[in-house]
């Protein structure tokens, strides 16, 4: 995204699409693939001074197959120079972590593109495109879907999450309200986490087209969410391990006013560096 969503600055909009993601199958797009495993990061530096930023990279389940996975609305004879250079971006980022990988690139374009070259061959570089064209999709009737199973209180399986992350797209690129449409529809997903991760999936594969002030807005949203104040005491927690095996009386004093005063945990959490469940041991001893 924009304002970045990196392996390295580990933000709780990463870890949505890392959850997102984990042990999905890629099949619900017609792409014949191990499942995904994980997601690697998408920032490919370079010597030059500019950065390229593929959409999403995957290591899928046979720990070989690293997947480039893009988004596109039109087909331009410079996005096959764009995709040469990151196989060979990803190539040297990933030599000497993953062991004899290969590399597969697929392209998931939205419903104003019918048809593209699946190959770009420069005789000593061949570059082939695994294909996915939204247009052949009926974006409608998977809307219907998904709305009925979602007001009915029905749970969604994997293939669903992932039929709802691509959506928006179905239709034109541009299609802001086809965007909000299916983003309102997810916040109605009865499973926290699921509802999390399906809108964090649909910024990611919509980022291109999303209008940027409502994009924010959204990611606003998400980290307000239950599973997000999840992930962030998670990260303090793991980050404050030390220093919370000795808690100083100073420390409880200032936990046990901030709790008597109405603050909440999460807040109290960053302030004393405490975890949850010493705030919260903290609070039934002292009735606060």
């Amino acid at each position: 995204m924009a304002d970045g969503i990196t392996y390295q600055n580990k933000d709780v909009l990463f870890k949505f699409l890392s959850e997102a993601y984990k042990e999905k199958s890629l099949s619900v797009y017609g792409l014949d693939l191990p499942l995904i495993k994980t997601l690697l990061p998408a920032n490919l530096p370079a010597v030059q001074a500019d950065e390229k930023r593929s959409d999403n990279v995957f290591l899928l389940e046979d720990d070989k197959t690293i997947l480039i996975l893009e988004y596109e609305s039109q087909v331009r004879a410079d996005n096959m120079d764009k995709y040469a250079e990151y196989i060979v971006r990803v190539m040297k980022s990933c030599r000497g972590v993953v062991q004899d990988f290969d590399i597969v690139l697929a392209v998931i374009y939205t419903g104003d593109v019918k048809e593209a070259p699946a190959e770009y061959n420069l005789w000593s570089l061949t570059v082939r495109i695994q294909q996915v064209f939204l247009s052949r999709f009926n974006g409608e009737e998977m809307y219907e879907e998904l709305r009925g199973k979602v007001e009915n209180g029905e749970s969604l399986t994997d293939q669903d999450v992932m039929r709802f992350i691509i959506l928006p797209l179905t239709g034109n690129a541009g299609n802001q309200k086809m965007i909000e449409a299916a983003i309102d529809l997810a916040k109605k997903v009865g499973d926290d986490e699921q509802q999390v991760l399906i809108i964090a999936g649909i910024l990611t594969a919509a980022d291109k087209f999303i209008n940027r002030e409502y994009s924010n807005k959204v990611k606003g949203w998400l980290k307000m969410t239950k599973v997000a104040q999840l992930y962030e005491e998670e990260k303090i927690e793991y980050a404050n391990y030390a220093v919370n095996q000795a808690i100083s009386q100073k420390t409880r004093d200032i936990a046990i006013e901030l709790l008597e005063n109405g603050v909440d945990i999460l807040t109290i959490m960053k302030s004393t560096k405490l975890s949850r469940e010493q705030i919260e041991k903290l609070q039934e001893a002292h009735g606060a």
